[in-house]
């Protein structure tokens, strides 16, 4: 831990500098913890700077924001606040203990000392703190010797229904054992596997399984993540498309929502019509595969999300022309228009769009040689 205490006093002038000043001249009791502590431990630059404070950490992010003068994001029903400082944010968190009515669902709340805080917290090498009160500052709170399974590389639960408590700790136990190369203890992972097998996740609301996806897709090592995720739990993935994932740009994320359950997943519209493309992705491919006019391939195209076409050629290179093709169509200016079919007395409708589409497919499929025939074909079937 004298590396914690080596950086912290190296950072005169840092956001981290700047806060521990203030918590050393107040009268908050205020510790470093979890993921900062960790981090730092590991000799890892911390994300983000995480506080507990002893009373009340509203008031006490309203002063330090007044020394700061960052942004402001406070959260009164759960007893946090955040300030973000240009690329550091501050989370502060009132010093509690959970009382869970049931299973899988959002904790009661209640006050604590630092030492029940981190009897809360989900696994030991996150359950250690630092204070930086002017009284005890340096002193090292670690109650369930996660320092110890830092130094080992080990990943351990706190208590024997942390899982059944909170489902979500499965997916981070996950993305801890993957970027920090641990192993998960053999009681914890036990005690993961017994929570599984209850089918704890099936327990979580679809917000807080998609918010645990959305932040596995932000690990550098996500594709062992999803594989673990995929081997251990019913969010499974085939190990082909599993090997897919790095090649799928922003948009990896999706196809693995495509080949999961994610009806229940609370995704925006754009977010579901991409899933969409996606689970459909095979079929796509396999339909132009085989398309050989142009009027087909831009059908088969047409419906399709821009991200969704962009990965065609990269699943399948061979259908790189095809795709390129598509877009030349795009561009192009079709010879007839709907106005024009207004003009000649056709009214909006069934046949209206069939004949617009018609045109649109003969012009693509060179059919039609130029707007003064298609509209000579127009009119003489109007008649």
């Amino acid at each position: 831990m004298a590396k914690l205490k080596s950086l912290v006093n190296q950072q005169k002038k840092s956001v981290l500098s700047k806060t521990i000043d203030f918590f050393v001249k107040s009268k908050h009791h205020a510790y470093l913890v979890g993921g900062y502590v960790r981090d730092t431990t590991l000799g890892i630059e911390p994300r983000d700077i995480d506080l507990v404070v002893e009373g009340d950490a509203i008031k006490a992010a309203k002063q330090l924001n007044a020394k700061l003068k960052g942004s402001l994001d406070i959260h009164k029903e759960f007893g946090t606040a955040s300030i973000t400082k240009g690329q550091t944010r501050i989370d502060l968190a009132s010093a509690r203990f959970e009382k869970y009515a049931s299973p899988a669902k959002l904790p009661h709340v209640y006050p604590s000392t630092v030492n029940e805080d981190l009897n809360r917290r989900d696994f030991t090498i996150n359950a250690i703190a630092m204070s930086i009160s002017n009284e005890n500052f340096g002193e090292i709170f670690d109650p369930f010797n996660g320092l110890d399974d830092i130094k080992k590389g080990v990943i351990r639960v706190l208590h024997k229904e942390s899982f059944n408590d909170d489902p979500t700790r499965i997916f981070r136990a996950l993305r801890y054992k993957n970027r920090f190369r641990f192993k998960i203890g053999k009681r914890t992972k036990s005690l993961m596997t017994e929570a599984i097998n209850k089918r704890m996740i099936q327990c979580l609301s679809g917000q807080r399984i998609i918010n645990e996806i959305r932040l596995i897709f932000k690990e550098k090592n996500y594709v062992d993540i999803i594989k673990d995720l995929s081997n251990m739990t019913s969010l499974k993935i085939r190990k082909k498309d599993l090997e897919l994932l790095p090649v799928l740009g922003q948009n990896r994320m999706y196809f693995y929502l495509s080949r999961v359950k994610s009806a229940r997943f609370p995704i925006t519209k754009t977010e579901k019509l991409l899933v969409k493309d996606f689970h459909n992705f095979g079929k796509t491919i396999a339909r132009l595969d085989k398309a050989t006019k142009h009027s087909t391939i831009f059908a088969i195209l047409s419906p399709i999300s821009t991200e969704a076409i962009d990965i065609i050629p990269v699943v399948l290179p061979k259908l790189k022309q095809k795709v390129w093709t598509f877009r030349q169509l795009k561009k192009r200016k079709l010879l007839v228009t709907g106005s024009d079919l207004k003009r000649l007395g056709y009214k909006p409708g069934r046949r209206f769009k069939t004949l617009l589409n018609r045109m649109r497919d003969w012009q693509f499929d060179k059919k039609i040689k130029n707007r003064k025939e298609a509209l000579e074909y127009l009119r003489n079937i109007k008649h």
